[in-house]
């Protein structure tokens, strides 16, 4: 396994109405990051409360994290979609020594040192953060803090706080669940491996759902430094 041949891709960063046709004004975002896969399980970090009693730093690279992640732990890459949580990154310097992946509207509106979603799917960033994932090549995910099985109250570990909700507001998560499933339906030959939490059965009932609790991810861990 080798880094994948994607060179970048055209966007459409403007649209422009005149004469009362629209044109589309495009440009060319060439790659930024080249991540070679090979001998490296991916990690991907929902912030589903599943996790709360896990230490992150036990992961090895690639880790994929989402949104307020970086204030508690540096993943390999952050994934941000959400125009205010971007907005917080970029105030709070992250970006300009870590890995931060958006999209173009972010990257336009607020600046930055970021990268683009490549082939971005406009989802949700834990959905995306799979899409990259798996879009860089990587084969055996694992995916910690994903609880989107059920509608209900905000469980996010970061409930409460800045550009979150509050405890008291409910909650689609089930349509990550569904960008997740649809991840899976579209890549048959990758494994993701769910880590305790709670998925639904759109999820549990695919050929390449694995499950497991955190004592055997250790252990998965340790095995792979040996």
């Amino acid at each position: 396994m080798a880094i994948s041949d994607y060179k970048g891709e055209e966007i459409i960063a403007n649209l422009i109405i005149k004469g009362g046709k629209k044109y589309e004004e495009r440009v060319w975002m060439p790659r930024t990051i080249f991540n070679d896969p090979a001998g490296k399980d991916a990690f991907i970090i929902g912030n589903g409360r599943s996790r709360s009693n896990f230490d992150l730093n036990l992961l090895p690279d690639d880790v994929y994290g989402c949104n307020a992640l970086y204030r508690d732990y540096k993943p390999t890459f952050l994934v941000v979609v959400d125009r205010f949580m971007y907005k917080e990154v970029v105030e709070s310097g992250y970006d300009q020594n870590n890995n931060v992946y958006t999209n173009h509207n972010c990257m336009t509106r607020f600046g930055g040192k970021s990268h683009l979603i490549p082939s971005n799917p406009h989802r949700g960033a834990g959905p995306t953060a799979t899409h990259i994932a798996v879009h860089d090549g990587h084969t055996n995910l694992y995916m910690l803090g994903f609880d989107c099985g059920v509608d209900g109250a905000d469980n996010n570990v970061y409930v409460n706080t800045t550009n979150y909700n509050n405890d008291k507001t409910t909650v689609h998560v089930t349509v990550w669940d569904r960008q997740i499933s649809d991840v899976m339906e579209r890549h048959p030959d990758v494994t993701f491996t769910f880590v305790e939490g709670n998925q639904s059965n759109l999820i549990t009932s695919k050929q390449n759902y694995r499950s497991i609790n955190y004592k055997d991810l250790v252990k998965h861990i340790d095995g792979k430094k040996t």
